[in-house]
């Protein structure tokens, strides 16, 4: 297992550590910077085994390192058009079925080469159930154009074939907050997917951030969560505030409450695809009365094993891993 992360202020180097089976070890970590207040657009990390690795890092231009077992070297990537502060999303099936997505546009390694598509909209995150049921997931608007503020929730998929785009539920509610010339703003909400966790072709997840006007901040934003059952996507119960989210090893996801535990793993609810919730636990050893930042959780691929990972701050402030079973 891999675990990537960043400065926790200013702009460094990435750090990377390595579990073995036995215990978690700093590695070398590629030649990446990150800037600590960017961390809408971390870096992607995929992993197919302990010989295949891939980082890709979109910061001012768009950049991929591979893991081959020995060292990490960089690769070159195709043209996709990238617009400096877009967000990369990345899934691997195996050594040879690689997927990276940005922008409006996804690229496939085929253990040689690269092929950029085209998609028929805008994505942030990309998973895979088989190499024919890939999902991306983002919004009908560019993210930094402006005057996108109507975008609304896409899903794509591909098939083995194209990609095609697949309706997904809108919110056209007006805002009915009253705007500085003292009349109902009537702006619609923004709707963007962040995260795809595809389990099966009749079980996959997404989330996102739904935003409407705010006469004080300008924006206000909650959690959303959606479900496709293979037929249609559909709103699911969620949390309003959700600080990281992942699968659950059971056909579900996992959503840790910001709200509820200042991001810490007090609060961690699985949502099942039926749409029932089940809080967790609080994961053994990793409270005792600190205050945890929890940036990324997930199951181990084929097991109910999930690994927090983030920030604890105290005492012990660093990075914290944490585990579930």
């Amino acid at each position: 297992m891999w675990a990537l992360g960043s400065p926790n202020e200013g702009v460094g180097q990435v750090l990377l550590l390595h579990f073995d089976g036995r215990r978690w070890r700093e590695r070398p970590a590629p030649e990446v910077t990150w800037d600590a207040g960017d961390h809408e657009r971390f870096p992607a990390l995929v992993a197919t085994g302990p010989r295949d690795a891939w980082v890709f890092a979109a910061t001012t231009a768009l950049a991929a390192h591979h893991w081959d077992g020995e060292r990490w070297s960089p690769v070159r990537l195709p043209d996709m058009d990238y617009d400096p502060g877009e967000r990369a999303g990345a899934t691997a099936l195996a050594p040879d079925d690689v997927w990276l997505v940005v922008g409006d546009h996804a690229a496939h390694w085929d253990g040689r080469a690269w092929t950029v598509m085209r998609l028929p909209a805008w994505a942030a995150s990309v998973s895979a159930a088989a190499p024919d049921q890939v999902w991306a997931v983002g919004g009908t608007g560019r993210p930094l154009a402006e005057g996108s503020a109507g975008s609304q929730a896409a899903t794509m998929r591909w098939d083995g074939r194209s990609w095609q785009l697949v309706p997904a539920p809108e919110d056209r509610t007006p805002s009915d907050e009253i705007n500085s010339s003292g009349r109902p703003d009537g702006s619609i909400p923004r709707i963007t997917l962040t995260q795809v966790v595809a389990h099966a072709p009749g079980n996959v997840w997404a989330i996102g951030t739904r935003e409407v006007f705010d006469y004080e901040d300008g924006s206000r934003g909650t959690t959303i969560t959606m479900h496709w059952d293979g037929r249609a996507w559909s709103w699911m119960p969620g949390s309003p505030t959700v600080s990281a989210a992942g699968a659950d090893g059971a056909d579900g996801i996992i959503l840790v409450d910001w709200d509820a535990d200042e991001g810490g793993l007090g609060a961690a609810i699985r949502v099942a695809p039926d749409g029932s919730r089940t809080q967790l636990p609080p994961m053994a050893g990793a409270n005792r009365g600190r205050e945890i930042d929890v940036s990324a959780v997930t199951a181990v691929p084929g097991t109910r094993t999930v690994y927090a990972v983030g920030l604890v701050y105290g005492r012990d402030f660093g990075p914290m891993i944490a585990r579930y079973r």
